[in-house]
């Protein structure tokens, strides 16, 4: 297949303007996923698409230039795909972590040891150290505030 790709760019009068665009387009569209620019990064690869393809074929003849109605639905078809995997990504950024210390923060449970200074929880089936800043009794429910390696402070939720 390379090899063909390879005769089929030598008889065809390709533009490497056209190339290096449609790539550039590529490259913004991947960035777009990785740095958060609101949609311009998006647009320019749009931008750029369009170009490209127009600059791709360079030939008098029009049998050999890329015809508008491939080229349209082509660039549309990319670009609302890149778009959707972009909004995915993006939500699945802004998504609250459900995983780790992030994840447990705000959780309920409930004491099951007397909580002076420290005492023990169970959150989540598990069981965790915690300390608190207000005494809380035993079977009180309460609430993971902040953790601190395997530490969980909390408060007694009322």
């Amino acid at each position: 297949s390379l090899i063909l790709s390879f005769f089929a760019l030598q008889t065809l009068p390709v533009n490497y303007a056209g190339v290096l665009l449609i790539l550039f387009a590529v490259i913004l569209f991947i960035a777009e996923i990785k740095v958060i620019s609101h949609g311009i990064l998006t647009i320019g690869g749009i931008i750029s698409l369009v170009l490209g393809s127009l600059l791709l074929f360079e030939s008098p003849d029009p049998a050999l230039q890329l015809s508008l109605q491939v080229m349209i639905p082509a660039v549309i078809v990319v670009s609302l795909f890149f778009v959707g995997v972009i909004y995915l990504a993006v939500r699945a950024q802004m998504l609250t972590p459900h995983t780790g210390g992030e994840g447990m923060i705000g959780m309920n449970g409930e004491a099951v040891t007397d909580i002076e200074k420290s005492g023990k929880i169970f959150v989540n089936g598990e069981y965790w150290n915690a300390f608190s800043k207000e005494p809380i009794a035993k079977g009180k429910k309460v609430r993971i505030v902040s953790l601190s390696g395997l530490l969980a402070q909390v408060e007694e939720v009322k």
